[in-house]
């Protein structure tokens, strides 16, 4: 594990430019996971690792343009701070680098390396991922590098590394599954290195004690799970409780905005977190409503008619609006 609160040169720290070194002179194959896809904005302290979070939700705060930072959950909203809440430390801001960055950085520091990109951008049909991959696989000294994609059901002789360049990122997502998201992809990457020989796993991370990071590196599943489902016991969030989540878009945010909550207005027997808006999505004004039950089939029917009813001044607004009984994701 590579405290990046105590080492330079990100997103390739010392350790990690020592491990691709050893690849350059020696030979091999890395795979570099660097995770930027559906990310949004959190705010990270870079002196302690902490990430704002909310005090409802316990999800990670979105940091907004105008510097509110906003829970896409409850709703809850605060002013983005000048210090770190848990340090004091000034030194807060957002992290992270894409992997078009980090394709150039190891251009330059690690010529002999041959990069490839895999990412939204160079595999967007199966014949181009189809081709990176094999060419991955028939390249000497490569480096395999990009978003969850390197992460999952590829295997390749000859990996003697596998690297997360910054683990947080997952964690700055607002879901409450950013956990077990973040768990799930390191596993799996680790899973990736030394399969017919030797190899290192290195994880670089600005919360070297977040559970999942820790739990991740020792490979410690039992306990993960143990401590995961004791918070959403606690929490109330699935698989103890249900969610129904109402979702409502349309081209300008105060209709939206009211729509979801004259729907908020007339349920009963759920607890809601909402309405909260979410970022606009393909020029549409987006904000959501999520209710915790234990009876989702009832919340989903009256939320339902509650939509209903209102679709004709719905339709007049040119809103849209989609029920959805316990979303993959929020």
């Amino acid at each position: 594990m590579v405290d990046l609160r105590r080492e330079a040169g990100y997103p390739l720290s010392a350790p990690l430019l020592k491990e691709l070194g050893a690849i350059e002179e020696q030979g091999g194959k890395a795979i570099l996971l660097l995770n930027r896809r559906g990310v949004a904005p959190a705010l990270h302290c870079r002196a302690c690792g902490t990430t704002l979070r909310c005090p409802l939700c316990d999800v990670a705060l979105v940091l907004h343009r105008e510097g509110s930072l906003r829970c896409h959950h409850c709703g809850h909203e605060e002013r983005a701070p000048q210090a770190c809440p848990a340090c004091g430390s000034v030194e807060l801001a957002r992290i992270g680098a894409g992997t078009q960055r980090l394709e150039r950085e190891l251009a330059t520091q690690l010529p002999k390396l041959v990069p490839i990109r895999l990412d939204a951008d160079t595999a967007q049909n199966p014949e181009a991922l189809a081709a990176a991959l094999r060419r991955f696989g028939e390249t000497d000294r490569a480096v395999l590098l990009g978003t969850q994609m390197v992460a999952k059901g590829h295997h390749f002789s000859g990996v003697s590394l596998a690297a997360v360049i910054d683990a947080d990122t997952a964690l700055g997502v607002p879901d409450f599954r950013a956990d077990e998201r973040t768990f799930q992809l390191l596993t799996q990457l680790a899973g990736r290195s030394g399969r017919d020989a030797p190899g290192r796993v290195l994880i670089q991370t600005f919360q070297p004690d977040s559970r999942p990071v820790e739990l991740a590196s020792r490979h410690d599943v039992p306990r993960f799970l143990t401590r995961e489902l004791e918070r959403r016991r606690e929490l109330g969030y699935p698989p103890f409780r249900h969610l129904v989540r109402v979702l409502v878009s349309g081209p300008e945010p105060g209709p939206v905005t009211r729509a979801l909550e004259e729907v908020r207005d007339g349920m009963q027997g759920a607890e809601i977190l909402g309405p909260a808006p979410l970022f606009r999505l393909r020029g549409r004004h987006r904000a959501q409503l999520v209710a915790k039950t234990d009876e989702p089939r009832r919340v989903a029917a009256r939320a339902g008619q509650l939509l209903a009813a209102a679709a004709p001044a719905m339709r007049k607004a040119g809103l849209t609006a989609v029920v959805d009984v316990d979303p993959q994701s929020l």
